[in-house]
């Protein structure tokens, strides 16, 4: 064995949260993985909440309105997603290299 790990990160549907997809993440580690499970703050999640210096933020679903541009909408928050998915990897690659 090279002494590494496989890593997985984990973004969840439109509509659910990190947490719904726990039976999936806890199958991955337990094939041998280390999961990192990314919660997005764009409004898809069907709830989020977090500390932000001392105290609990929530962000809510975004419910798209008749009016919406939704490719506008989606597109806006597939970018985000991917931001914060490569955020969650960099933090990853640090935590490796002991940085």
């Amino acid at each position: 064995p090279s002494g590494k790990w496989p890593v997985v990160i984990f973004s969840h549907g439109m509509g659910c949260n990190r947490y719904a997809y726990s039976k999936i993440c806890y199958d991955l580690c337990s094939e041998g993985f280390i999961v990192a499970s990314v919660e997005h703050r764009d409004g898809s999640a069907c709830h989020s909440k977090f500390y932000n210096n001392g105290s609990m933020e929530e962000i809510e679903h975004l419910q798209m309105e008749a009016s919406d541009d939704e490719y506008s909408v989606r597109n806006e928050q597939a970018n985000q997603r991917a931001k914060e998915v490569i955020r969650c990897l960099q933090l990853v690659k640090n935590l490796n290299e002991g940085i």
